[in-house]
């Protein structure tokens, strides 16, 4: 199980880095691909990634690349969305004006967490967007070639 993934990450590493494009193109296509997994996309994430980056003129198959290699993350990145967003707006901060004791619920203790959400969301898409993008331009500007071999030189068994 793990060859196989190794295989397909090998794979799609190979894919990104043969890619014929400037380094800007590129690494706005795979940052606006590797974004989209702080949205909730129910499944359309792949989609998503390649219609972003098309949309701002990245590179669509670098979007797609990163939109299926880093699909796992996003179970932490939905839970890094409500740490960031507790962090920056912590429950109690303002009164709930909605409640539901007759129910044992609180709407407004949800109405909070979708609203952390939110805020989370945003403060990591401007923060992640910016360093991955710095980080995959440089890499794709100075060290392409040499990436490239090395992952060429990866031995994975079958």
């Amino acid at each position: 199980m793990i060859n196989k993934n190794m295989r397909k990450l090998k794979f799609l590493l190979i894919k990104l880095f043969r890619i014929k494009g400037n380094a800007h193109n590129v690494s706005l296509g795979f940052t606006l691909g590797f974004l989209i997994h702080f949205i909730p996309s129910f499944g359309m994430g792949p989609v998503l990634s390649t219609m972003s980056a098309k949309l701002f003129r990245g590179n669509a198959v670098a979007g797609f690349i990163s939109g299926v290699a880093l699909i796992w993350l996003f179970p932490f990145l939905f839970y890094l969305n409500v740490v960031v967003g507790e962090t920056l707006f912590p429950y109690g901060m303002f009164p709930s004006s909605i409640d539901m004791s007759q129910h044992g619920m609180s709407l407004g203790a949800g109405m909070h967490l979708g609203a952390a959400f939110f805020l989370g969301m945003i403060v990591n898409i401007i923060l992640f967007g910016m360093i991955v993008y710095y980080l995959i331009y440089m890499i794709m500007r100075k060290y392409r070639l040499t990436f490239l071999s090395i992952i060429r030189k990866w031995e994975i068994k079958k």
